[in-house]
């Protein structure tokens, strides 16, 4: 089953966050002092519950205005 997710990722594109939504994410982001100074960003796209597989399909920066 497929279910649209956001990312917070670092420079390195390692997950640091999974969340429903990228205010989720933005959120979370707050709460842990993440600005995005040090390259981090939000993916979102689907994840595949199945296969554990994330498909990015858009990129943004950590302070982007989310429309939530």
């Amino acid at each position: 089953m497929k279910k649209y997710a956001a990312l917070v990722k670092d420079e390195n594109g390692n997950e640091m966050f999974f969340g429903e939504t990228p205010g989720e994410c933005q959120r979370w982001c707050k709460e842990h002092g993440v600005t995005g100074e040090n390259g981090e960003y939000i993916a979102e796209g689907t994840f595949d519950t199945e296969s554990r597989y994330f498909d990015v399909e858009d990129y943004a920066d950590i302070n982007t205005n989310w429309i939530w």
